[in-house]
């Protein structure tokens, strides 16, 4: 077993019952749901039927899981859970069998064990279920029958199962153990009770002035024994996981009150967490609408960065379209002016009839044509050029605008505007300018 060391924080919980053969109605009337209900003490059968979660039997579990067998005593039980009420029953006819008188059927046959703890200590919860399982088997042998765990509920917890042993002894005689085999408060109240008859008769005595009855009596008994099994649980199982002998100690509430504290508590409870949820989902909402804030901005700074870069780049195109064409055409009038120039030279030459300008003027104008064949090169080399800057305008131009359009889907900007026909015929004239 686990010694963990740490501040107790946790009451432990086990807690022993009984079953007859056959279901009891009680006196107490408790509401559930706005509905009075008699309530019944469980039959045998019953019990093991809540435990294997059988249909009917488990009102109070509202998303039921099948359960896990930690222990069988055979795999006959294994097999079948239920058939443990049949040896309770079995046990009960042997006990007229030893005693000749019969076991009635609302005296109990199957003792019942539930031990548990707090989901919070849900860490801790497999290595304290084995440790009370092995608890268990030592205090009682064969006596335990079976061993149900069950998560599916608001805490972990498991059921045991034990017999009183019966059968034929080793020289041949039916034997029956007393129920007090498998439960420590019945044995000591039964045991109260026959002292008590044998020293008080079956009347009700006065002793030192104060009233003092046989039942009395084997409440009391009653009581002490189970204080004490609960002492022993803690003693060998509780202590070494933290957990404190008592709890809270608060008033002990009849059936009825307990379930109208529970209600009211889970009432409280669920307040408590809608609220949780309403400040949740408003912290949400605030989230969702500063995120939403911030995209915007985010998309409003990326919208005008764009707008810009076309701007700036439309611009620095044409700015060196023009700057070109201005050059050639410098360049082309320049040419021009020579070759005006060179043709007045040639007519001058040719009515003076001088030899020398006129050979002088022939190897210009040959110089000349070869420059003018030059000259058509470039301009043609130019107007490539100028082709190849339109063209790298435009597939920047439609990169952008598209660019634009992406962000108007997500944003809706309402962008379009700038990238409107009108505008790019516009940046074309200014091209060709």
């Amino acid at each position: 077993m686990q010694d963990l060391r740490r501040e107790p924080s946790r009451a432990q919980y086990i807690n022993k019952t009984w079953a007859a053969r056959i279901q009891l109605e009680k006196k107490e009337t408790i509401i559930v749901g706005n509905r009075p209900i008699k309530a019944v003490a469980w039959s045998a059968l019953d019990l093991l039927s809540e435990a294997m979660r059988v249909d009917g039997h488990i009102p109070h579990v509202k998303n039921p899981q099948h359960p896990r067998i930690l222990y069988a005593s055979c795999d006959e039980i294994r097999e079948n859970p239920l058939k443990v009420a049949d040896l309770a029953d079995a046990w009960a006819q042997s006990v007229k069998a030893v005693t000749g008188r019969a076991h009635q059927r609302n005296s109990p046959v199957m003792a019942g064990i539930v031990f548990s703890l707090p989901k919070e200590m849900i860490d801790e919860w497999p290595a304290f279920r084995d440790a009370s399982i092995r608890w268990m088997k030592k205090k009682y042998g064969e006596r335990l029958k079976l061993v149900i765990e069950h998560e599916d509920e608001e805490n972990p917890h498991c059921h045991a199962f034990l017999l009183s042993n019966f059968g034929i002894s080793a020289d041949g005689k039916p034997f029956s153990e007393s129920f007090g085999a498998v439960h420590e408060g019945y044995a000591e109240s039964r045991s109260a009770r026959r002292k008590a008859i044998e020293k008080l008769g079956n009347n009700a005595v006065t002793k030192d002035g104060k009233g003092y009855t046989k039942g009395a009596t084997t409440r009391s008994a009653f009581k002490d024994a189970m204080t004490d099994y609960q002492d022993r649980f803690y003693f060998d199982v509780a202590r070494h996981f933290n957990l404190t002998r008592l709890g809270p100690q608060v008033k002990k509430l009849n059936h009825a009150e307990a379930i109208r504290q529970r209600d009211i508590k889970k009432a409280k409870a669920d307040r408590v967490a809608a609220e949780e949820l309403k400040l949740k989902a408003l912290e949400e909402v605030r989230s969702a609408t500063e995120a939403r804030r911030l995209a915007t901005l985010h998309m409003e700074q990326q919208r005008l960065a764009a707008q810009e870069n076309a701007e700036m780049i439309s611009s620095k195109m044409i700015e060196d379209a023009q700057e070109k064409a201005k050059v050639e055409g410098q360049r082309i009038l320049k040419t021009a002016k020579l070759a005006a120039e060179h043709k007045e030279n040639t007519i001058r030459a040719l009515i003076e009839n001088d030899d020398r300008v006129v050979v002088r003027i022939f190897k210009e104008n040959i110089q000349l044509k070869e420059n003018l064949r030059l000259l058509d090169t470039s301009l043609e080399n130019a107007e490539k050029e100028i082709e190849d800057w339109r063209e790298k305008f435009y597939s920047a131009y439609n990169w952008l605008r598209d660019a634009v359009r992406r962000l108007e889907f997500l944003g809706d900007f309402g962008l379009s505007k700038i990238f409107k026909n009108n505008s790019g015929k516009t940046a074309e004239k200014r091209l060709d300018r």
